[in-house]
């Protein structure tokens, strides 16, 4: 589930203005191989935890069913490779 929504989180950024930057090269290469990929990995947006968090919360209110432990592990996740750089 996580895999199959990660593409249009990263994408949802893009056309609502969040600020964005792209994955590093090593979170770019994390992305499976496939049509869309240099895609998301050019305009993948960057947020803070509680920024996935919201994003998951939108997830969920269109349907997708996470519990608890998924959801902290889904934002986790994301907030560890697609976090804010700290370089």
């Amino acid at each position: 589930m996580l895999l199959s929504c990660l593409g249009p989180l990263l994408l949802t950024g893009l056309a609502r203005g969040d600020e964005a930057a792209a994955p590093t090269a090593d979170s770019a290469s994390a992305l499976p191989e496939a049509e869309g990929r240099a895609l998301v990995a050019r305009v993948g947006v960057r947020l803070m935890r509680r920024q996935w968090e919201a994003k998951i919360d939108q997830m969920l209110a269109k349907g997708a069913k996470l519990s608890d432990e998924e959801i902290d592990l889904a934002a986790d996740y994301l907030a560890r490779n697609f976090g804010p750089r700290t370089e």
